[in-house]
């Protein structure tokens, strides 16, 4: 049971962890064009930043309810098995 939980939950804590990565590294985008500066002030990031979050924290909500569903499936169908008797 317990190797269950951590095999559902270890993508899981990979996916936010990498999402918090992108969000709080140091990163700049740098759009070459002639008439916009090499480089992007930091509150000109933070629209991305917030759109980032939101859709990658859906995406780790998603998953973990899902990842969830099948482990309470799992462990609702392995009960059923063993309250059978051929």
């Amino acid at each position: 049971m317990i190797n269950d939980m951590k095999r559902l939950i270890k993508p899981n804590v990979t996916g936010v962890i990498g999402i918090f990565f992108l969000i709080f590294s140091n990163h700049q985008t740098v759009f070459a064009s002639a008439t916009e500066p090499a480089n992007l002030n930091r509150s000109e990031m933070v629209p991305f930043y917030w759109m980032v979050f939101i859709v990658g924290g859906c995406i780790a909500v998603t998953l973990s309810y899902v990842s969830w569903r099948k482990y309470k499936g799992e462990q609702k169908k392995r009960a059923k098995k063993d309250k059978t008797f051929d």
